[in-house]
């Protein structure tokens, strides 16, 4: 209310005044400012949605950092850590991608042990119900419909949950698709945010920890469940680029080994 009563009173009667409102609480923007309904009603000029890094970009950001780590290993932390600047720039230089994710994801005091409350809740007002929907979700590669999400949680199919899914939808942990054939209200839900999906499969219930605990996870069925469903996620994550540049050299299915 006072932001409203600022900008209604004074800043907007001014012609050199900008304001610029950023933050990662996703559920606060969403609710009090873009889809306000008071005195900020329709204020809103410009929406800058911040995307997590490409691959590309997740490349020239490991050079600018003088890391020289191969891009078949900047597949690999993508998969676990996606675009996400703060957790990329928590690998340090020299040392291999499995080396890595053992020290951030399965060490004692790793950056990424225990992030994935500490994120929920920190964006969303009701995190509990939000992480039911992720964990849900991350059991069903292929996604589930909003019909099929009701039938496993106990969340009413209202506007309760159409606030929780466009959150999630907005905050880029879950991604809705529409199946060829289907209708547009038949769509499907998928979890597609990698270090959400990495949590839940690996480290939340992880046996065995520290140096060489991520190394002995490779080529277990476990491991070639979950790195089929997160090539699946960055390919379509980049489904522009693949588009654009089908089979053009430097393509980035050039840059995605297999």
């Amino acid at each position: 209310m006072a932001l409203e009563h600022f900008w209604n009173s004074w800043a907007s009667t001014r012609s050199d005044m900008i304001l610029v409102v950023c933050g990662s609480a996703a559920s606060w923007m969403i609710n009090k400012l873009i889809n306000n309904r008071g005195g900020l009603y329709n204020r809103v000029t410009q929406r800058i949605r911040l995307m997590p890094f490409t691959l590309h970009e997740t490349e020239d950001f490991f050079r600018l950092k003088h890391n020289s780590i191969d891009r078949y290993q900047i597949l690999q932390l993508y998969m676990a850590l996606g675009g996400v600047p703060f957790y990329l720039d928590e690998i340090r230089p020299g040392k291999s991608a499995f080396q890595e994710i053992d020290r951030v994801a399965f060490s004692k005091n790793g950056l990424l042990t225990g992030e994935y409350e500490n994120l929920y809740r920190s964006l969303f007002n009701t995190p509990e119900r939000h992480m039911a929907i992720v964990e849900l979700l991350a059991t069903k590669a292929s996604g589930m419909s909003r019909e099929g999400i009701v039938s496993k949680i106990k969340i009413k199919d209202g506007g309760v949950l159409t606030n929780i899914l466009r959150e999630l939808e907005e905050s880029g942990f879950i991604t809705k698709t529409h199946p060829f054939g289907k209708k547009i209200r038949e769509g499907l839900y998928r979890l597609t945010d990698q270090y959400t999906l990495f949590y839940l499969k690996f480290i939340r219930n992880q046996k065995s920890a520290g140096k060489g605990s991520w190394a002995s996870r490779i080529d277990s069925p476990q491991w070639r469940a979950w790195s089929g469903y997160a090539f699946e996620n960055i390919s379509l994550q980049h489904i522009e680029p693949i588009k654009k540049h089908w089979g053009s050299a430097g393509s980035i299915l050039k840059f995605l080994p297999g």
